[in-house]
């Protein structure tokens, strides 16, 4: 009796134990959906308000669109206007949203801009200091003052005048020692010439990528007149030194930078081509009559086509000292 007595105490006490565990399992869910059906018929209903609240609400909608549809857009309003930049780019297949709005026209592109500094109608004064390059015996500094007036933004007619300082050089020394011989020099005084002048190239640059400095070439030709003066192989012949003024004809290049819009800096290369009339050589024929004046030694003089080439670097000042354009971008 002991046995069976046990097992049956075993077996109530594990029923005992499941029963709560399979309450919480199966008896939990079942007694859900009963309690939810008052919840679920209550939303329903929610829904079926809510979907007649929207398509009250889209036919609102409906209307409102056919309302503004009657009207054109402001931006539509501007499509037969060519002068819109945003009409070109509809044209060309662009999306019509990105049109710009402001009322900006084509004269508002600018492609090309304009020259940086005009000349035409102004007076450039421009003092210069030079150098000769083209004599290795005789040099001379050349001091000067251009004066120019522009008729057009290329072409110019101007005056120049140069002011001469001559000076030996080491080689006219070492002439005289090594060949026992005096070279036959004159020294310039006093210059000046009619030139009319073109420029043919003009361009900028940028300078150490900061700023834009516009520059310009030019040519030049004219003619004038140059006062030159024997210097004597001796001396003591110093009374028959005689001078000489000659035609002289100028061709020239050069370049001008613009700094301001009243100032430039100038490059200029000239040659000034002059008929000079030198010392005469000793005459060994003793029938000649002794020259004693400097007339006759200018009669007996030698005539030559002498090359001046002068390097000089000027300061352009522009009057009146600003421009107008008057023409339009």
């Amino acid at each position: 009796m002991k046995r069976p007595a046990i097992c049956l105490f075993v077996w109530v006490a594990l029923v005992g134990w499941a029963a709560p565990s399979y309450a919480k399992k199966g008896g939990g869910k079942a007694a859900a959906p009963a309690a939810d059906d008052s919840a679920v018929a209550d939303e329903s209903a929610n829904k079926t308000t809510d979907t007649g609240a929207a398509d009250d609400k889209t036919a609102g909608d409906t209307g409102k669109a056919d309302a503004a549809g009657a009207a054109p857009a402001p931006s539509e309003s501007l499509e037969g206007d060519e002068t819109q930049p945003g009409k070109v780019e509809e044209d060309l297949g662009g999306p019509k949203a990105a049109r710009p709005t402001s009322t900006g026209s084509w004269s508002d592109i600018v492609v090309v801009p304009r020259k940086a500094f005009l000349k035409s109608g102004r007076f450039e004064f421009e003092p210069m200091a030079g150098i000769t390059v083209n004599d290795n015996l005789i040099r001379h500094y050349v001091f000067g003052l251009d004066l120019n007036y522009f008729l057009s933004d290329v072409l110019w007619i101007g005056l120049e005048g140069q002011y001469y300082i001559h000076q030996l050089t080491n080689q006219e020394e070492l002439v005289g020692s090594e060949y026992n011989r005096a070279p036959t020099l004159n020294k310039y005084l006093y210059g000046g010439s009619l030139n009319l002048g073109y420029a043919p190239i003009y361009g900028k640059f940028a300078l150490f990528n900061r700023s834009i400095l516009s520059w310009e070439i030019w040519i030049s030709g004219g003619v004038g007149v140059t006062l030159t003066q024997v210097i004597p192989r001796d001396p003591a012949n110093d009374n028959l030194a005689f001078k000489n003024t000659d035609l002289t004809p100028n061709v020239g290049i050069g370049s001008r930078f613009f700094l301001l819009n009243w100032l430039t800096v100038n490059f200029a290369l000239r040659d000034y081509i002059t008929p000079d009339h030198f010392e005469p050589l000793p005459d060994g024929n003793l029938a000649m009559p002794a020259i004693t004046t400097s007339a006759q030694a200018k009669d007996r003089s030698q005539s030559q086509w002498v090359q001046n080439l002068v390097f000089s670097v000027g300061v352009g000042f522009y009057l009146p000292t600003k421009f107008q354009y008057k023409t339009p971008r």
